[in-house]
């Protein structure tokens, strides 16, 4: 009995252990059962559990008499050719727990992938109405963080679920200060995304120091032309 548990161990490998994907909204992805083993493969199992609890099942087979035959209850979207699972216009929805199983003529194999599915925000900085500044990072797999420099007292943040998955982050900002800094981060992002606005009716003090040069000279022009209008006006003999 002992000899025969060994030999079944050896011929079945049920370790689930794989690796993680990441693949991007919209594009295509590719997921492999493990390595090629260099034999023939008898039949690949797909088993698919999706992050939103919902699951399907895509099988090939390489039957002697009958051929290749794929069966499958899961997306059209999905293809499979041999090892390889390929899902076109990849989708937030898409993304979850892969598990494959292999059969070949040295034994069957278990390979585990979990797909993770990001989706790059559009962002951008306005004023509304009221004079509050609005940042907003629009259809984010995961919700993007905003924050603001300097910090105020009056931040609003909030997250919308849109109907495809994505994310709409929204933050609101007040302040007397006069140079704002939106901040927004997403792991999609390679660097921090950042703009800056000056607020209305508000005058950094360099602004205020040029303008009083700037006023300074033209009342000394006006002053020059009045003294020297004078001057002339009493040279000329009457």
């Amino acid at each position: 009995m002992y000899l025969l548990a060994v030999l079944l161990l050896l011929y079945r490998d049920v370790s689930s252990a794989g690796e993680i994907v990441v693949g991007r909204k919209g594009n295509s992805t590719v997921l492999q059962c493990g390595g090629d083993p260099g034999d023939h493969i008898i039949g690949v199992i797909w088993k698919i559990h999706h992050i939103n609890n919902s699951s399907c099942l895509f099988s090939y087979a390489n039957l002697v008499k009958r051929g290749h035959q794929i069966k499958s209850n899961c997306s059209t979207r999905m293809t499979l050719t041999n090892l390889t699972l390929t899902i076109q216009n990849t989708q937030i929805s898409d993304g979850g727990n892969y598990a494959c199983e292999k059969s070949y003529s040295k034994g069957t194999f278990f390979y585990t992938t979990i797909l993770q599915v990001l989706a790059q925000p559009s962002v951008s900085l306005d004023r509304n109405s009221d004079g509050s500044l609005e940042c907003r990072a629009i259809g984010g797999f995961p919700a993007a963080e905003i924050s603001w420099i300097p910090h105020s007292d009056y931040i609003n943040t909030s997250e919308i679920k849109d109907l495809d998955d994505t994310w709409t982050s929204i933050s609101t900002y007040k302040s007397n200060g006069d140079n704002v800094t939106c901040l927004v981060s997403h792991p999609t992002f390679v660097n921090v995304w950042s703009q800056s606005i000056v607020l209305s009716g508000k005058i950094g003090k360099t602004h205020y120091f040029w303008r009083i040069i700037a006023l300074i000279i033209f009342s000394c022009l006006v002053i020059g032309l009045f003294l020297y209008c004078r001057y002339k006006s009493k040279a000329i003999p009457m």
